[in-house]
């Protein structure tokens, strides 16, 4: 079958609309010219429409939208909490580590007593504070690699702070269900936290549940309300400030995802008064990413796709404290006592960096501002840590509320009443969750879609016809495949020809 066979046929049978009306013998040749440019223009119109959705399909806008309103609580992690206590050093326990030593030396005592409240002080995001502090104020230099261990000796154990712990209306030991927690203003106590420190001496029951293969599971709860949750009755540590500290007693409360880092700057400040009940409520809702985003890159998502074990989180609170804390060391050298030494090779900041720290202490609250947006004149940002920390994809979000509520024990007896204790409650608000879903707006079956109406509407072609077109030009490369063998074939006959015509006398 010749080249012309094949087309001819295809024009004649083909679901290509206008081709058939080209190769009719009946028609004029204005007439097939004006049916030629049509498809021709038919055709480029369509290529031009197709590249816009491609491009549109490959940078396509991402759209949030309701998945389930009432999504079960059974199947979100109970959010951590984290409890710091505001004085950071046990008096009683400065007294007999370090102050009784100096007794017969008022002069050295009062320095040292100084020194170990501007240990205590340290924190962020309120480093500026220390000026106030240490202004007129003798203090000593501690040896850098005795300050973490010193302060952690004197910072109060779960025993000194924890009067009583329950978990869903039950009581437990405090010490099975807290861990150790390194926060951003010192040595604090979490629950449910998979950021807090673990040892071989943990509590079997002590959240996270540690799988066979290191798999942290947190705590869960399907209940919601009053005493469905966490409840903590913590002592007030009234005597366990330093003479002349005027701070309020009590405690920094931080609510947070259990595989964040505590952001000590969202912390809930609680006070010891008499028979007063704090609840802190908790609404959650979820954000899921679809598999949709992957096709974008991090530049065009502007998000980045993490998904733990255990489901959707954040550890944009884990990048924001590395990055201050990676600040920390670039300009003062050394890391603040509550976290370990940066890389294992800074030191401790001492009494002699507290200078260093005050002055680094605004630039640790301001993030860098983005490139190229409106609202942020070089005046308005003066300085800001170089980080980039972009949202994740898929989260959880825990939104917090406080309310303060008096306690009215049946019994009044004052000897049995919790008097100046802190008493927490950390609840669910509502028995449901709500359950948001990321996605590209244009989706591939909108891409198909597209590509299908407007070659449809164009052409009046479909899936079949790219596959008509293929299997002709299948046929017509294998025609000119045979055309090619045949040429050759008859060239190197003729060649043969005039040879033998040339010496007809060789045989």
């Amino acid at each position: 079958m010749s080249l012309k066979m094949i087309w001819v046929d295809y024009c004649k049978n083909g679901s290509i609309h206008g081709l058939r009306h080209v190769i009719q013998k009946d028609r004029k040749p204005c007439e097939r010219f004006m049916w030629i440019l049509s498809v021709v223009v038919a055709s480029i119109t369509l290529v031009v429409l197709l590249s816009a959705s491609w491009e549109k399909y490959s940078y396509s806008p991402m759209k949030i939208v309701v998945d389930d309103p009432r999504y079960p609580l059974a199947k979100i992690d109970f959010p951590a909490v984290t409890i710091c206590p505001i004085n950071k050093i046990m008096y009683s326990k400065a007294l007999k580590l370090v102050l009784n030593k100096y007794s017969n030396n008022a002069d050295l005592r009062t320095k040292w007593s100084n020194s170990l409240q501007t240990l205590g002080r340290i924190q962020y995001p309120h480093n500026t504070d220390l000026y106030y502090f240490t202004k007129n104020k003798s203090t000593i230099d501690i040896p850098l690699k005795d300050i973490s261990h010193l302060m952690f000796e004197l910072a109060p154990t779960i025993d000194d702070m924890f009067f009583k712990c329950f978990w869903r209306g039950t009581m437990y030991k405090c010490a099975d269900i807290l861990r150790f927690q390194r926060t951003e203003e010192g040595f604090c106590y979490s629950f449910n936290s998979k950021t807090a420190e673990r040892s071989k001496n943990d509590s079997e029951i002590n959240p996270p549940l540690a799988r066979l293969d290191g798999t942290l599971i947190p705590l869960r709860n399907n209940a919601a309300s009053k005493g469905t949750g966490l409840k903590v009755i913590l002592n007030d540590m009234n005597e366990e400030f330093f003479p002349g500290d005027s701070r309020r007693r009590g405690f920094n409360v931080i609510v947070h995802n259990p595989e964040a880092f505590p952001d000590v700057s969202t912390s809930y400040k609680l006070h010891a008064v008499h028979d007063q009940i704090n609840r802190i409520s908790v609404s959650v809702a979820q954000v899921k990413a679809d598999d949709s985003l992957g096709r974008l890159s991090d530049h065009d998502r502007r998000c980045f796709m993490y998904e733990s074990t255990n489901g959707p989180s954040s550890n944009e609170d884990m990048c924001y404290s590395e990055c201050r804390l990676t600040t920390v060391y670039k300009a003062c050298n050394c890391t603040q006592y509550f976290f370990k030494p940066f890389k294992g090779i800074a030191s401790h900041c001492g009494i002699q960096h507290v200078p260093c720290l005050i002055e680094n202490d605004v630039i640790q609250r301001n993030p860098q501002a983005p490139d190229n947006e409106p609202g942020f004149p070089k005046w308005s940002v003066p300085v800001s840590m170089n980080c980039s920390c972009p949202p994740p994809c898929s989260f959880i979000t825990y939104t917090t509320e406080i309310q303060q509520e008096m306690r009215h024990p049946i019994n009044i007896n004052p000897s049995t009443t919790l008097m100046y204790k802190v008493i927490l409650e950390v609840n669910y608000r509502e028995l449901f969750a709500t359950s948001y879903q990321r996605s590209m707006k244009y989706t591939t079956q909108d891409l198909l879609v597209s590509f299908g109406g407007m070659a449809s509407l164009f052409l009046g072609c479909s899936l079949v016809s790219v596959v008509e077109i293929l299997y002709v030009v299948y046929k017509t490369l294998l025609v000119l495949k045979q055309n090619y063998i045949n040429f050759n074939m008859n060239k190197v006959n003729t060649i043969k020809t005039e040879k033998y015509q040339q010496y007809p006398f060789v045989y």
